[in-house]
């Protein structure tokens, strides 16, 4: 299978060469291709028949545990074999249909053969990502089919037609024959078809009849199958079943439309011209319907074929089967009476057709008007709704939430269960405090004043964090809260001191009932979902597993370098990509970055000789206590974040600890001496200290693959150093090396974006207020 998967590619990608070389002929040649899937598929249908499905595995990634895993069982079997006949057929009909100077000729044969490539491999697919990447090559070849000939807006339309090709093949390359040979597919202006090409016209009725449910064709005996299955239902199903009926008496009228207004003789229509057929041309369609006719006929047959397809649903009724006749069955009336409708609606709309055709618009011009009112309508709610406003987005977001997961967590929350609100009374003490500084802050009217509550509120989610054990989680809450606070007062000192004015009262009032509706309704959300759980959680198994395999004590740390390395992974990557984000953001149109500091406009305020902490530093009025404090604690911090990050194996810490830690450091040399001593504490750019630890990270993953093992596993090292004794090392301490870069170079990056770039500014704008030639400096 993934040979012929293959082939396909491979003539996909010669098929503008063979094109060139032999013109329309080529097209033989490469339905050669889908052909051998379909004689392929043929020489296993004894096996599919048996039950046993044809599988084939091949290694790709083993290290990742990717693999291209094809199956073909009953079902597929059958898809093969249309995918591989009926693309065959095509090339065939579409070497006639096409001429040898047709500029489109090469596209269309190198899409179609890929096109059909991906189909294969998409109904063979044994694996989900290998499924998705095959829907999404059909998914640009259909596309790419679909615009073949871009100077034809109608190829563009037809968008009714290629996207059921394969199950109506017949028609549409009838349709195809049509067009060729009289210049037209307009029904008002065929006329006497049947007469000129009769050949054709009996090509049309089999595939029609079929698609209407006649016998003795195969699309009865499948329309027959469907309403049996929806008999013996509930009323759901009963339904369903009137809906089948419903549609097949519509498909029946306009099979009747279709054939009568491209083969009948029309009074008011002249005979329509027709060019000669030739065999080839036609031959296609031809074995497409004699197959339909030839299916029917042999349907008990097929059922046999399928029997295993429908083994594997036990709840199917074992008692029916493929045939043409089961005797005088509900589902044979139903199908009488679909049929009956269908030829009662085409004679009342024909028999309406004068007053039909006085419309002042018809089926594809009503068809447009449609659309173009959905696509009004869609512009003013739009409209409505995409307004500008981000608490009106955000209100609308939780309003859903209170009102879909909310509802379904009031009717299926579990009230009898014994609520337990806390394991001791500081938990509730903890909580309180928390509640009462968000409701205070929700009030505030300085900026800094609501920053500072809401940072109140983390420390106290840390302080229940260390009520229940978790003094990691603490750890890094505090460590959270408190860069966090830094960095709303770098960006504090641009925006105004108190918030804008507030809304009404009424919107006030709604604004609280939806927060306090949002609270409760997440808090039920929590509740129902730690009382749901059934099954054994995956970590429980983490505290034995962190010390046989990762080789440490601490679960929490050994979870995020080990066990889940891969989310972890996925979440430094995302930090890269924020940190790079906010400083394109902040340096957007500004002067160019200083090579050495990685910040505007840092060289003219270097100093000649090297100093540190210099109150002459900037411009900025500064503390001498600070300054003394930071001289004092600076090298301090940074031996406590590499102590974090070493000892994060056993005890609380880690590299993200530890990186908030030296980040914490950076943040008081910056205050203390503003972005000159900043640059003098971490003289490298962020982005190279943001990459350097991607690189870490990764580097140690692909480590462990080129030494055997699994992508980013760790290995247990042990042994004896002269002085030290013994020395437990575990590998992972690399990958959280990477990770302690990283958050290093966020915050370095957003000191630098965030604080250094609003120092320039200011500076700026006290230059642009200062009289013109005149200077501070001048005045003293």
């Amino acid at each position: 299978m993934l040979v012929l998967v293959a082939v396909h590619a491979l003539a996909a990608v010669i098929a503008p060469v063979l094109v060139r070389l032999l013109g329309r002929r080529a097209l033989y040649v490469l339905a050669a291709v889908p052909a051998a899937a379909g004689v392929w598929a043929l020489t296993r249908t004894e096996e599919v028949r048996a039950g046993r499905p044809v599988v084939e595995t091949v290694t790709w990634v083993p290290q990742l545990g990717l693999d291209l895993a094809l199956r073909m069982g009953t079902l597929s079997w059958l898809l093969v074999l249309l995918v591989g006949g009926v693309g065959a057929l095509v090339l065939v009909y579409s070497a006639r249909y096409f001429h040898s100077d047709d500029p489109s000729l090469g596209r269309f044969a190198a899409v179609f053969v890929a096109f059909a490539g991906a189909m294969l491999g998409l109904v063979v697919s044994d694996d989900l990502l290998l499924l998705y990447v095959f829907w999404e090559l059909t998914t640009v070849f259909s596309y790419l089919l679909i615009g073949s000939d871009p100077t034809k807006r109608a190829s563009r339309r037809a968008a009714m037609l290629l996207a059921h090709a394969l199950f109506k093949a017949t028609l549409f390359l009838v349709v195809g024959v049509v067009d060729h040979v009289t210049g037209t597919r307009d029904l008002r202006e065929l006329s006497g078809l049947g007469r000129r090409a009769p050949v054709l016209a009996a090509v049309a009725g089999l595939a029609a009849a079929s698609m209407a449910g006649l016998p003795p064709l195969f699309g009865f005996v499948a329309k027959e199958a469907a309403l049996e299955a929806f008999l013996h239902g509930g009323p759901v199903e009963l339904l369903v079943l009137a809906g089948v009926v419903a549609g097949s008496a519509l498909t029946v009228a306009y099979t009747l439309r279709f054939l009568w207004g491209a083969f009948a003789a029309k009074p008011d229509v002249p005979d329509t011209p027709v060019e000669r057929i030739e065999p080839a041309f036609l031959g296609p369609a031809a074995v497409l319907a004699l197959a339909g006719l030839v299916v029917g006929i042999a349907a008990p047959a097929v059922d046999r074929v399928l029997a295993p397809y429908a083994d594997q649903f036990p709840t199917a009724d074992p008692g029916y089967h493929l045939a043409l006749w089961h005797g005088l069955t509900p589902a044979l009336g139903l199908s009488a009476l679909a049929v009956t409708g269908g030829v009662g609606l085409f004679l009342l709309l024909q028999r309406r057709r004068p007053r039909l055709l006085r419309l002042p618009f018809d089926g594809a011009t009503g068809y447009e008007r449609l659309a173009s009112a959905v696509d009004r309508a869609a512009v003013e709610l739009t409209g409505a709704t995409q307004r500008g406003s981000l608490p009106f987005y955000l209100g609308v977001i939780l309003l859903v939430l209170v009102i879909l997961p909310g509802g379904a967590v009031l009717a299926g929350l579990p009230w009898a269960q014994r609520f337990q609100l806390w394991d001791t009374p500081l938990q509730a003490v903890a909580g309180a405090v928390v509640v009462v500084a968000a409701l205070v802050a929700a009030r505030a009217r300085r900026r800094l004043t609501a920053m500072i509550l809401v940072g109140v509120t983390g420390y106290g989610t840390a302080l229940l964090f260390i009520l229940h054990g978790a003094p990691d989680l603490a750890l890094t809450q505090f460590l959270v809260e408190t860069v966090t606070i830094v960095m709303f007062v770098l960006v504090l000192r641009r925006l105004p001191r108190r918030f804008s004015a507030r809304p009404i009262r009424a919107t006030r009032q709604f604004r609280v009932a939806l927060g306090v509706a949002v609270g409760v309704v997440t808090a039920g959300m929590a509740y129902v979902a730690a009382g749901s759980r059934v099954a054994t959680p995956i970590s429980v198994g983490f505290p034995d597993e962190a010390v046989s395999y990762g080789g440490g004590k601490n679960v929490v740390n050994v979870t995020l370098v080990d066990i889940r390395a891969w989310d972890t992974m996925g979440e430094i990557a995302v930090l890269v990509v924020a940190a790079t984000g906010v400083a394109s953001l902040i340096f957007r149109g500004t002067r160019a970055l200083d090579l050495r500091s990685g910040i505007p406009g840092v060289g003219r305020q270097q100093s000649s000789r090297p100093r540190w902490l210099t109150s002459g530093a900037t411009s900025r009025q500064q503390s001498v206590i600070l300054q003394v404090v930071t001289r004092l604690l600076f090298h301090a911090i940074l031996l406590f974040s590499i102590y974090l990050l070493f000892s994060g194996h056993n005890a609380p810490g880690g590299g993200f600890a530890a990186g908030l830690v030296a980040g914490l450091g950076l943040a008081v040399r910056y205050l203390a001496g503003g972005r000159t001593e900043l640059n003098g504490a971490a003289p490298v750019d962020a982005g190279f200290v943001l990459g350097a630890g991607l690189f870490v990270a990764v580097g140690t993953g692909v480590a462990a693959m080129l030494l055997g093992g699994e992508f980013l596993q760790s290995a247990t090292l042990d042994f004896h150093l002269p002085l030290l004794g013994h020395v437990h090392f575990v590998t992972s301490v690399f990958f959280d090396v990477g990770v302690y870069l990283i958050v290093v170079g966020l915050v370095l990056d957003i000191l630098r974006s965030l604080g250094a770039e609003m120092d320039r500014q200011e500076e700026d704008d006290e230059q642009e207020t200062e009289p013109a030639g005149v200077r501070e400096e001048e005045l003293v």
